[in-house]
């Protein structure tokens, strides 16, 4: 015998199934992007996720990694967008040169160039910690117009955020690669906390020392003038600052809070948020992304 489906059966069946797809969580794939810059080419090593919504693309801090942010693709919040992250020169497969040296505003160039290589337009633009700092020169360069919305992960804001990098300045490159450097794994594996592990175990395997140290002068200079929390609060697009429950003191959140921006804490987390809380991380970012127009 037959059988002979209603029609508005099919019909919901059909749109089950369509729901069941447009959350599917896809694989992400590891790509490489060549970029030149003064004379030089770069292969740039990221991971793409295609979504159907939203655009994101997260840049990491010093020490940090693309793969940092993989558990993004493991989040249902963030299922429907499109995500991207990629390694810095001196970080995992990207290209990094001994003879070349580099920093904060040569990474800023860099991001542009990638962003411009993918032709990136309308998306979201997170930066954590470091990542904070190019993200927003690169807002304050060039980059405004291709920018739908901002998140700050703990980005660098005031001296306060050079956690790592105002360890370094004081140190002869030598000395910190052989006294500094290691002792600084040490301490970090020292702490009870799963993102401090995990960054230390990036910073054996998978960081260059010399890009480590070079970063740093920038970072603490940049951060030393005020002026990157002033660009912050004045942003005039959708911006939301992310930070841990252990990280509660900094002491601008308040100014940040009376001036109207969109403050986000996380709990049980410290500075590497995406390690310590990957889930209320990614479900804070996905409810922003999907109340945009």
């Amino acid at each position: 015998m037959k059988r002979i489906l209603h029609t508005s059966v099919i019909q919901n069946v059909t749109s089950t199934v369509s729901k069941i797809n447009s959350m599917a969580k896809q694989t992400p794939e590891i790509k490489t992007v060549d970029i030149s810059y003064r004379n030089k080419i770069f292969s740039i090593e990221y991971f793409f996720r295609q979504g159907l919504k939203e655009t994101i693309l997260l840049l990491h801090g010093l020490g940090g990694a693309k793969e940092n942010y993989y558990e993004a693709c493991k989040s249902d919040a963030l299922a429907d967008h499109t995500l991207i992250f990629f390694d810095n020169p001196g970080t995992g497969n990207s290209t990094c040169y001994d003879d070349f040296v580099l920093n904060v505003d040569d990474l800023t160039a860099i991001s542009s160039l990638f962003i411009q290589q993918l032709n990136l337009s309308n998306f979201i633009l997170c930066g954590t910690s470091m990542g904070g700092l190019t993200t927003l020169l690169y807002l304050k360069n060039a980059g405004r117009a291709n920018v739908k919305a901002y998140i700050n992960i703990e980005g660098n804001l005031l001296p306060e955020d050079c956690i790592f990098s105002s360890k370094v300045i004081a140190y002869d490159f030598e000395t910190f690669a052989k006294t500094v450097f290691p002792k600084t794994i040490l301490d970090m594996k020292a702490k009870g906390n799963t993102g401090y592990h995990i960054i230390a175990n990036n910073l054996e395997l998978n960081t260059n020392v010399r890009s480590y140290y070079n970063y740093s002068f920038q970072t603490v200079e940049y951060s030393a003038t005020g002026e990157l929390l002033k660009q912050f609060i004045a942003l005039r697009i959708p911006k939301l600052f992310i930070y841990g429950q252990e990280n509660n003191s900094l002491s601008y959140i308040p100014e940040l809070i009376n001036q109207g921006v969109n403050v986000k804490e996380i709990s049980n987390s410290n500075h590497f948020i995406f390690y310590d809380n990957p889930k209320e991380l990614y479900e804070v970012i996905g409810d922003f992304a999907n109340q945009l127009k």
